[in-house]
């Protein structure tokens, strides 16, 4: 990958998000920062240690976390980071921003969060074809997030169809080009 950047990793609650742990380590391994955040459930399927121990950084995922410099996690980190991606992007983790519900620590960044941002969806086909999941995902685009469609593919509940999470190779190549997208002003 290109030079150094800081990447915020943003994860939902898709039984698909072991396959996180594999993209937050690749960026790490190319020499990127990754600030993990993590949506409320989606630290039970996945401890945060478990991301802090593949990307070597502290891992976000509770919104008013006690601090001793009064930092805005949220805030500071949309400001700091060069790119943002949401991979697995759930329904609700994808409603919740196309409609500017931010209630938790992956929400309120996302709402702050100002440059280039993708999203990687996965969830079962059912879901991926349900007219508010696919208003929503026409919302979040015309809001300058770019979509990484799902794969079609074996899904976790034994079904077939559109609604698997990208490859990570993918992924990582989606977001290796997006560095050529500058933040908005």
């Amino acid at each position: 990958m290109s030079s150094s950047k800081h990447i915020i990793l943003g994860v939902s609650a898709s039984i698909a998000l072991h396959r996180a742990l594999d993209i937050g380590s690749e960026l790490r391994k190319g020499g990127h920062k990754v600030s993990v955040l993590m949506s409320p459930n989606a630290k039970q399927l996945i401890s945060p240690l478990a991301f802090q121990a593949m990307t070597l950084s502290k891992v976000y995922h509770q919104m008013w976390e006690t601090v001793s410099d009064l930092d805005h996690d949220h805030i500071r980190l949309a400001q700091d980071a060069d790119l943002m991606v949401l991979a697995p992007a759930t329904a609700g983790t994808i409603g919740k921003i196309a409609n500017g519900i931010a209630d938790n620590i992956l929400t309120t960044t996302a709402m702050t969060f100002d440059g280039p941002r993708l999203f990687a969806p996965a969830m079962n086909w059912r879901m991926w074809a349900n007219e508010a999941v696919q208003a929503n995902t026409q919302l979040l685009q015309n809001r300058a997030w770019e979509l990484i469609s799902p794969a079609d593919g074996d899904l976790a509940c034994g079904e077939t169809g559109p609604g698997r999470l990208a490859e990570v190779s993918f992924i990582l190549d989606r977001i290796e080009a997006a560095w050529s997208r500058p933040k908005k002003a």
